[in-house]
């Protein structure tokens, strides 16, 4: 899992589950019970970590 179990709860789960699983949006958004763009705004900021964190360490 590396830099992304650095990341909150919530990034964390959205981003494996998008871009890892390859998941659809609306299908994590119902199992998170959430809307949609709240999942987006996650796997946004996840990944926006995980670039920060990329940097840091270059």
């Amino acid at each position: 899992m590396g830099l992304v179990s650095l990341l909150p709860q919530g990034q964390r789960h959205a981003v494996w589950a998008r871009v890892v699983e390859e998941r659809e949006y609306v299908d994590i958004a119902r199992e998170l019970r959430c809307s949609q763009s709240v999942v987006r705004k996650r796997v946004s900021r996840g990944l926006q970590g995980l670039r920060t964190q990329l940097e840091e360490r270059t």
